[in-house]
């Protein structure tokens, strides 16, 4: 059990440092050696001052170059942008037809489905009525045969009495 702790100990100081160490930014040598690069730094100040008078220079020439291909490019881009506005207007006129023949095909469809639901429905209720007129002959037919039979009885039993 102390062989764990000290293993616990251990992982409290490490884990720390493995996680700044995996950091692509961080270099041993820089910990160890920070009196080196104090000296180091007022050289690199200089360097970066050139490089960026260097830049300055660089950027002032191309801006001046680039004010004189402006002039030019202005009316190309202007002729550009009309041209694109003229482009995506007709894209919207194409999706507005587009979409009102999509509108039109829906609406035919939802007729179609209606108009077959009603003939669906008609066929139901003309189905339900020949039931029910099947029924009713049906049970008109069973009456009257009932209504033989006791005549027909009647009748025996009339007979029956006669020869009594």
């Amino acid at each position: 059990s102390t062989k764990n702790k000290t293993n616990m100990k251990m992982l409290k100081f490490l884990l720390p440092l493995l996680l700044v160490a995996s950091c692509s930014s961080f270099s041993l040598n820089g910990l160890f050696s920070s009196e080196d690069k104090a000296e180091e730094l007022p050289a690199e100040d200089s360097a970066v001052e050139e490089i960026d008078e260097q830049v300055e220079e660089e950027e002032e020439s191309e801006d001046e170059a680039v004010e004189e291909e402006d002039n030019f490019e202005v009316e190309d881009v202007e002729k550009e942008e009309e041209e694109e506005e003229e482009e995506e207007l007709d894209e919207e006129e194409n999706l507005e037809v587009v979409s009102l023949e999509e509108e039109d095909e829906e609406e035919d469809e939802e007729e179609d489905e209606l108009s077959a639901l009603e003939e669906d429905e008609e066929d139901e209720e003309e189905e339900e009525i020949d039931e029910e007129e099947e029924v009713e002959s049906v049970a008109l037919e069973a009456e009257d045969d009932f209504e033989e039979e006791e005549e027909d009885e009647e009748d025996e039993e009339e007979e029956d009495s006669e020869f009594l």
